[in-house]
């Protein structure tokens, strides 16, 4: 009920974890692995509210992630029900024009859109800074599908190395071109290029959509 709901109004699990005032697993707890057991009143009523649901309805629901639920794993998904989940890898913390470490450690799962469902390989990753806004915000999720080509105009999740000392550094913005010497890619917000060496970029993945517009 929760799950479908949401995927029609177009939030994420986590979005609606964070209106309701709770940190941002709290509703993939619940319905994953049944914690908490039931949703408390408050919780459900401004849930309720927010879903156009009766509070009634998710007040007879209790632990479905552990009594009605059997979760697959699919490579790195989880289907539940035939909803797919796609893992959301990097860290929250970024640096420089709104670089992070994109190393394969997942921060948490979000639903995954139609064009990613049953996507081998597709991910996400948090948005860090403010740098390509007004296209994406901080926070907000993109997901990522590495097996489409990637042309001038694509947004993608470039991934940089940055030296054997140092772990690659990963970058949402929009791509402008690649050859052999160099890989240039653009932001908006201070808007510039950003050049890398050609010999120094790890991989190039495409966006193919994001968790909220605005």
């Amino acid at each position: 009920m929760i799950v479908s709901r949401v995927a029609e109004l177009g939030l994420s699990l986590s979005e609606l974890s964070l209106k309701v005032g709770k940190n941002h697993a709290y509703f993939q707890q619940f319905i994953k692995r049944g914690v908490p057991h039931r949703l408390p009143e408050d919780v459900r009523a401004r849930a309720a509210e927010i879903l156009g649901l009766e509070e009634r309805t998710l007040k007879e629901m209790s632990g479905p992630g552990i009594r009605f639920m059997r979760d697959t794993v699919v490579d790195h998904r989880t289907v539940i029900r035939g909803v797919e989940w796609i893992p959301v890898y990097g860290h929250a913390v970024g640096g420089k024009d709104g670089e992070f470490v994109l190393k394969g450690n997942q921060v948490s799962e979000v639903l995954a859109p139609p064009n990613l469902m049953h996507v081998p390989d597709a991910y996400a990753v948090y948005v860090v800074g403010d740098s390509m806004e007004p296209r994406y915000f901080a926070g907000e999720a993109v997901f990522v599908n590495p097996r489409l080509p990637i042309s001038r105009g694509s947004f993608v999740v470039a991934q940089v190395s940055k030296g054997e000392e140092a772990e690659p550094r990963a970058y949402v913005k929009r791509f402008v071109s690649q050859d052999a010497k160099r890989l240039r890619l653009e932001q908006y917000s201070p808007k510039k290029i950003l050049e890398f060496p050609a010999a120094a970029v790890v991989a190039i993945h495409r966006i193919v959509g994001s968790s909220e517009s605005r």
